[in-house]
């Protein structure tokens, strides 16, 4: 059996809600209730939810970007601490840059954030892995959403972690940018690497995840390996509308 090398366990959290939205006295929204959550050493997992759903709060919490109110978060079996926080790459969905830098400085201030040297040698493979070796000296304020997605990644990838944490990687993608994406990801599987990745493209997920969690408000619905979550082989996208209008007519009947 796997290693399980992250971990969110019973994880709340709340934010101050407006007039209609609050879930308790206190004025409240609850984002997250009681998720649980694992992803699985060497393996690629797809996290899907609707907009607003919790994933990148889930994310943030996961990578100590954001408390939670209530729960625990381990990686390798122990809490957060800014040793194993490292072992992790993490590309945002939206990533903000510095515009007066160049691409291949950008690279070198983020592995120097994380307290690792500049290794030229490394830098040239994920910039020529990502296609932006012959960009690396143009400002990032000319990059396109696409090219500073795919600097993102190669920010992610620079340390050369054990886990990846990609926030909506396709985000702002042509059909090719994507595929390079997906190449990428399953390079890096094959190297040994452990990956979660938040979409909303469900082909993607059929096509290289191994396990699929999904959240939906605030509440995991569903984990489990491909095949539990289509056995009978319907369109991706069919079978989430599925499980998620399953869910809303669960949540209809409470409260009723």
């Amino acid at each position: 059996m796997s290693a399980v090398v992250l971990e969110l366990n019973d994880i709340c959290k709340t934010y101050p809600g407006v007039v209609g939205e609050t879930e308790d006295s206190l004025g409240r929204k609850a984002v997250l209730a009681n998720v649980n959550l694992s992803l699985q050493e060497g393996e690629i997992y797809g996290f899907v939810g609707l907009n607003g759903a919790g994933k990148t709060t889930c994310i943030k919490i996961a990578l100590g970007l954001t408390n939670q109110d209530k729960g625990e978060v381990r990686i390798f079996g122990q809490p957060v601490n800014s040793t194993n926080i490292k072992k992790i790459g993490f590309s945002p969905e939206k990533p903000g840059f510095y515009d007066f830098l160049k691409g291949e400085e950008v690279l070198d201030f983020s592995v120097r954030l994380l307290g690792f040297p500049v290794n030229s040698e490394a830098k040239k493979k994920v910039l020529e892995k990502t296609g932006l070796w012959g960009d690396r000296r143009k400002m990032v304020s000319a990059y396109s959403k696409g090219m500073q997605q795919r600097l993102a990644l190669a920010a992610a990838m620079l340390h050369n972690p054990e886990v990846y944490i990609l926030d909506e990687p396709g985000s702002g993608l042509d059909p090719l940018g994507r595929r390079n994406i997906k190449e990428i990801i399953l390079d890096l599987k094959r190297a040994g690497k452990t990956i979660f990745f938040s979409t909303h493209i469900l082909a993607d997920i059929s096509e290289i995840c191994d396990r699929i969690g999904i959240i939906h408000e605030g509440r995991m619905v569903f984990e489990g390996g491909i095949q539990e979550f289509n056995p009978r082989g319907i369109e991706p996208e069919k079978r989430f509308v599925e499980i998620i209008e399953a869910e809303m007519s669960k949540s209809s009947a409470i409260l009723s």
